[in-house]
């Protein structure tokens, strides 16, 4: 004969065991570390193709702690144009990264961005208004519409990520072997018509 809880007993502890499952699985959920978009389209210009794009990022506490002790975080955005073709490999039409740096200055309690294909610095007082401007990316050009083909269909693909190659060298070797530093958002794709 096999003891068991009473009826009674097992609903009132399935109750707390499941909210308490239930919030450390949302918990790990979100404090996933990584890059997604949350919109992007691509504009015409007269002459350019542009970009506009907005990811959200979810730093792991290792970043977040090198932030916050001056070390410089850099996003770079990884872009390709390219042509299907049937039989063969997609045909690349363009291809090119842009870099910009998030940096925390403990002195002046201040975020600094800086766009390294620009040079424009913006300067923030807020984290989270820093980290927001840090992944909107506006009016980024991609291509010469002299470079497409009319009645072409291309696609754009591109992505961000954390540059581990520009962090300082000790954090570097640290960072490689660490998921937590390993923040890449998956590759999005955009139709174009020549």
């Amino acid at each position: 004969m096999s003891w068991q809880f009473p009826v009674a007993l097992r609903r009132w502890l399935f109750l707390p065991l499941t909210l308490v499952l239930v919030s450390l699985g949302g918990s790990a959920w979100a404090d996933t570390p990584g890059f997604s978009l949350v919109n992007g389209n691509i504009r015409t210009g007269t002459d350019l193709l542009y970009l506009d794009a907005r990811f959200d990022v979810e730093l792991g506490a290792d970043a977040r702690d090198a932030l916050e002790n001056g070390v410089p975080l850099t996003m770079e955005l990884q872009v390709r144009v390219l042509r299907p073709r049937r039989w063969w490999w997609d045909a690349e039409v363009a291809e090119f990264s842009q870099r910009q740096e998030l940096r925390y200055h403990a002195l002046s309690r201040r975020y600094v961005i800086h766009n390294r294909a620009t040079g424009d610095r913006r300067t923030f007082f807020r984290r989270d208004v820093a980290l927001a401007a840090w992944t909107t990316l506006d009016t980024v050009p991609l291509v010469r519409r002299s470079q497409l083909e009319a009645s072409q269909t291309y696609s754009v693909e591109a992505r961000v990520r954390l540059d581990l190659d520009a962090l300082p060298h000790p954090l570097r070797t640290v960072a490689y072997v660490n998921p937590n530093w390993r923040l890449v958002s998956e590759w999005y794709t955009w139709q174009l018509e020549g």
